[in-house]
C-alpha cells in the first residue's frame, strides 16, 4: 500500500511538473511574441507581423460586436496593412446594397446617402457611433492616398437589408425601358417599404431564377448596371431563401465565398492583398458540417493564397446591447450597457489565465501564435468549449486582448445606466 502511495505521489509530482514547465513555456513564448495598442498606434507590431505573416495574402480580423476598442483596433490594422502590405479591398460582413453606400462614400465625403442607409438598422449591433467613425477614418486614410492605392470596400454577405436593396432596384436599376423587362415588371409591383414579408420572400424566390435563366436579356438592357442589378438579386434571393428555409448555418458563408470569387474575377484579386472584417464566428478556419464558418471554406477551396484570422478576445469591459424592438431615433436611451460576457469573454476561453499578465499591459495586446517555436501548435489554448474539436494553430494564426474596453454607443438615442 505504501509503495502504491509514493509512486502516486511521485506521478502527480511529475505531471505537475511538467504542466507548470508547459505553462512556462507558453509564458514564455507569449512574452517574446506580442505587441500593444495603446488606442492610437501600434508599438513592437512587427513581432506579430512578422515577415512570414505578411505573406499571407489574406488577414481576417474578428471581433465580439458593440465594443469601443474593436473597432478602433480594426481601422488602426487597416492602417497599418495598407501601408505595410498595400492592402487595397477590405471585405466587410455586410450586404451589396451597403457596400454601394459606402464605396460612394468613400469616393465623394458626401455623407447623406451611407447616412440614410445607415439608419435603416437602428436597434442593431452595427448602428452606433464607432462603426460611423471607422468610415469617416477610412475616408479621411484614403484622400492621403493616391488614387490607384485607395482602399474599396467588398461586402460578402447576404442582403440583410432586403427592402432596401428591392427599392434600389426599383429607383436606380429597373426605370425607364428597363421598368418594361418581365423582371421590371414584376419588381415594381412590391413594396418594399410596407409588403408583407413572407409574400416579398415568395416574389423573389420567383423572380431570381427568371432573372437568372434570361441573363443574356438583361446584360443587353441593363448595360453597366448589370453587375449591380445582379448582384443585389442573388443576394436578396439568398436571404430570403434563408429566411424561409431556416438554413442559415449552412448557407449563409457558402454565400460568402461565392460572393468572394466572384469579386475575385471581377477585380483580379488573384495576386492582391486583402483584409476583411468580421464577427469572430466567420474568421474561424475550421468548421462542422453544419456550422460553416467564412475562413473555413476559403481555406478549403484554396481561394487564396495564404490566409492568417486573428481573433479578438475581451478581459472586462462592457458592450452595446442592442434592443431592436424599440425606435433609437425618436425615445433614446433604449439601449443598455451591458458587461462583456460574450462568447470571446476570456472566461470563455481555454487557459484564458495565460493572458493575465497582460490585462494591464495596454488597451490592446496581439499575439502572434504561429512564429517559429510555438508550443500552441496541436493544442486547445484560446479555444472554447464549443471549438474543443479543433486545435488552435488550426483555428487562428493570431490573437488580440482588448482591455476594458467601454461600450459603444448607438449613433443616435442614447443608453441605459448597466
Amino acid at each position: 500500500m505504501k509503495a502504491r502511495f509514493i509512486l502516486f505521489i511521485f506521478l502527480l509530482s511529475a505531471l505537475t511538473t511538467s504542466f507548470a514547465q508547459t505553462n512556462n513555456g507558453k509564458t514564455d513564448y507569449l512574452a517574446k511574441n506580442y505587441a500593444t495598442w495603446d488606442g492610437e498606434g501600434f508599438a513592437n507590431i512587427k513581432r506579430v507581423f512578422t515577415p512570414e505573416v505578411l505573406k499571407n495574402q489574406l488577414f481576417l480580423i474578428g471581433e465580439g460586436h458593440g465594443i469601443k476598442y474593436s473597432y478602433d483596433i480594426q481601422f488602426n490594422l487597416v492602417a497599418y496593412l495598407q501601408k505595410t502590405a498595400g492592402i487595397r479591398y477590405l471585405l466587410v460582413e455586410l450586404g451589396y446594397i451597403d457596400g454601394l453606400m459606402l464605396n460612394n462614400y468613400l469616393q465623394t465625403g458626401d455623407e447623406s446617402k451611407y447616412e440614410a442607409v445607415f439608419a435603416g438598422y437602428a436597434g442593431t449591433y452595427y448602428y452606433n457611433k464607432s462603426v460611423h467613425e471607422f468610415y469617416r477614418k477610412l475616408y479621411a486614410l484614403n484622400r492621403s492616398l493616391p488614387a490607384e492605392k485607395s482602399i474599396m470596400i467588398l461586402p460578402v454577405d447576404i442582403e440583410f437589408g432586403h427592402r432596401k436593396a428591392i427599392k434600389y432596384l426599383q429607383q436606380n436599376i429597373f426605370t425607364g425601358d428597363n421598368a418594361n423587362t418581365p423582371v421590371g415588371v414584376a419588381i415594381n409591383k412590391i413594396d418594399a417599404e410596407k409588403g408583407v414579408g413572407k409574400d416579398i420572400a415568395n416574389e423573389i424566390i420567383k423572380l431570381y431564377p427568371a432573372y437568372k435563366a434570361d441573363s443574356a436579356l438583361y446584360k443587353k438592357a441593363l448595360g453597366k448596371l448589370y453587375f449591380d442589378a445582379t448582384f443585389l438579386l442573388r443576394n436578396t434571393y439568398e436571404r430570403l431563401s434563408i429566411a424561409l428555409k431556416g438554413n442559415s448555418d449552412t448557407r449563409r458563408d457558402s454565400v460568402m465565398l461565392e460572393n468572394f470569387n466572384i469579386y475575385k474575377q471581377r477585380y483580379k484579386l488573384q495576386n492582391q492583398k486583402l483584409m476583411g472584417l468580421f464577427g469572430g464566428f466567420h474568421i474561424k478556419q475550421t468548421d462542422q458540417p453544419k456550422d460553416l464558418r467564412f475562413a473555413a471554406l476559403l481555406k478549403r477551396s484554396a481561394a487564396v493564397k495564404g490566409l492568417c484570422s486573428a481573433l479578438m478576445v475581451y478581459n472586462g469591459g462592457y458592450a452595446m446591447s442592442p434592443k431592436p424592438n424599440r425606435d433609437t431615433i425618436k425615445t433614446g436611451n433604449i439601449y443598455r450597457q451591458a458587461e462583456n460576457l460574450s462568447d470571446y469573454c476570456i472566461q470563455s476561453v481555454s487557459d484564458g489565465d495565460l493572458l493575465e499578465a497582460y490585462h494591464k499591459t495596454a488597451k490592446g495586446v496581439l499575439f502572434n501564435l504561429s512564429a517559429k517555436g510555438n508550443p500552441f501548435k496541436g493544442d486547445k489554448s484560446f479555444l472554447m468549449g464549443k471549438d474543443q474539436y479543433a486545435n488552435i494553430n488550426e483555428m487562428y494564426q493570431l490573437l488580440i486582448l482588448i482591455n476594458d474596453s467601454p461600450a459603444t454607443e448607438p449613433f443616435m438615442g442614447g443608453m441605459d445606466k448597466p
